[in-house]
């Protein structure tokens, strides 16, 4: 093996010269030609080397004297100008290299998955897409960069699927395909379960599938559109009705309903059961029936809304109290649930504890219970918080104005269309990461509270 490739640089040349002479004498190629006569050159240079010894690697070189050869009579002619046929003999010849190197140096798997995606990246750009020779040439450059480590390969990989397969959405693609592979290579589990791995994996995929749109209008639109936008009166007028009624509704919501948590999950009393099935009714009820039947019962011509006006000078419907009441239907099983779970958590020994040493029930309450339980409760009232901020359809019909953001975005989408809603749209989905940003810093700070005390 060793003496045939020590031959095969004066071979190479031997055919590449006499080839250029009778292509050229026949008119297949152009005889003075610089690029033909550069490539005759470089090859002669190459076998110089070799015959002075100047040049040891017979392998390398004999490989890339063949890769030139080829292209002057195959590669070229393939190319649409000469400038991208010097393009794809220079990165023909390192992917030659980076091939011999591998096969030096590494395991056979690395050598079968780079052919494999050279091959690959052929077949998509130059067979599929019809010779998309820049595009091509650039994903070599890549391939030869990431060859020597698989989880680079999986990495470039996924940006090549998502330029080429997933637009017009290439960008979110590419960042959803990348944090997925970054999260199963750094899976870490005891039993090391291929079945886990895989669930993991396809659930992953179906998260951002459905997170896709979210993250499609953040990416699509212009910041400059954005920032526009929150400049507007009426936008700013949305958000601050937003913010203002999602924490009044919030705040009722923990000071009436946290007492009312601990009780549920402290005492047990006929239809206790049902009770924790009333809590869930605002979820599985429509938005538009919820609204439709808050609007029977407090709107202003109704018999209850009717009393608290006439008693009270207090309006439902089409005021901020009325967005208010939408909100804390939809919202309260979203803040009772987790803070009836943490006060379940905290174990009622440590009352006893506190109340035989003699602490009064509230005091044990304010000093014990909700201390421990104070993260499940911060929890609830946030994603009560968000669920209050996000209600359109109730709040739609008990109270179309004044706009909070939900509603003046159906209203302008209504007016205005798709394109004029988009930066309104993205607005709000940046205020609603900024919560949940917020959600974990404070779940993670309470934890950290709570293991210090203990």
């Amino acid at each position: 093996m060793g003496k045939l490739l020590k031959k095969a640089p004066a071979a190479i040349i031997l055919l590449h010269v006499s080839f250029y002479i009778f292509f050229s004498m026949n008119g297949k190629i152009p005889a003075f030609e610089l690029f033909n006569i550069m490539l005759v050159a470089a090859n002669s240079m190459v076998f110089l080397l070799f015959l002075f010894r100047k040049f040891s690697d017979y392998a390398l070189g004999s490989a890339c004297m063949f890769i030139i050869a080829s292209h002057a009579f195959i590669g070229q002619f393939l190319a649409p100008d000469t400038l991208t046929s010097g393009a794809i003999l220079l990165i023909n010849i390192l992917t030659v290299y980076t091939g011999i190197q591998i096969i030096r140096h590494l395991s056979s798997g690395y050598w079968y998955a780079f052919a494999g995606s050279y091959l690959m990246l052929f077949w998509l750009f130059i067979i599929k897409q019809n010779n998309a020779e820049a595009l091509f040439l650039s994903s070599l450059l890549g391939l030869a960069a990431v060859a020597r480590s698989y989880r680079l390969m999986t990495y470039f990989w996924g940006i090549v699927i998502s330029f080429t397969f997933c637009q017009p959405f290439a960008w979110e693609a590419a960042i959803s395909i990348i944090i997925i592979l970054n999260i199963m290579f750094n899976v870490r589990s005891a039993f090391n379960s291929l079945s886990s791995k895989t669930a993991l994996l396809i659930g992953l995929i179906f998260v951002f599938l459905v997170m896709l749109p979210v993250v499609a209008v953040l990416i699509g639109e212009d910041p400059r559109s954005i920032i526009n936008t929150l400049r507007d009166p009426r936008v700013v007028s949305a958000l601050k009705i937003t913010l203002m009624t999602a924490t009044a509704s919030s705040l009722i919501l923990v000071v009436i309903l946290t007492p009312f948590a601990y009780a549920v999950a402290r005492l047990s009393f006929p239809g206790k059961n049902l009770v924790l099935a009333l809590i869930d009714v605002p979820i599985i009820i429509p938005q538009s029936v919820a609204g439709i039947a808050l609007l029977k019962i407090f709107g202003k011509q109704q018999i209850v809304g009717q009393f608290v006006y006439d008693s009270f000078g207090i309006q439902f419907d089409g005021t901020i109290l009325g967005i208010c009441l939408a909100q804390i239907f939809v919202s309260l099983p979203f803040f009772l649930k987790p803070a009836i779970q943490a006060f379940e958590n905290v174990p009622s020994n440590l009352e006893f504890a506190a109340r035989s040493l003699g602490s009064a029930p509230v005091g044990a309450f304010f000093r014990i219970a909700l201390p421990l339980a104070l993260k499940g409760v911060l929890v609830g009232a946030v994603i009560a918080w968000g669920r209050a901020a996000g209600e359109f359809g109730a709040v739609l019909l008990i109270a179309p104005s004044p706009e909070s953001v939900p509603v003046l975005a159906f209203n302008r989408f209504q007016s205005a269309g798709m394109i004029e809603t988009g930066p309104l749209v993205a607005a709000f989905l940046l205020f609603s990461l900024v919560m949940f940003f917020i959600l974990q810093f404070v779940t993670n700070t309470i934890k950290t509270h709570n293991s210090n005390t203990q």
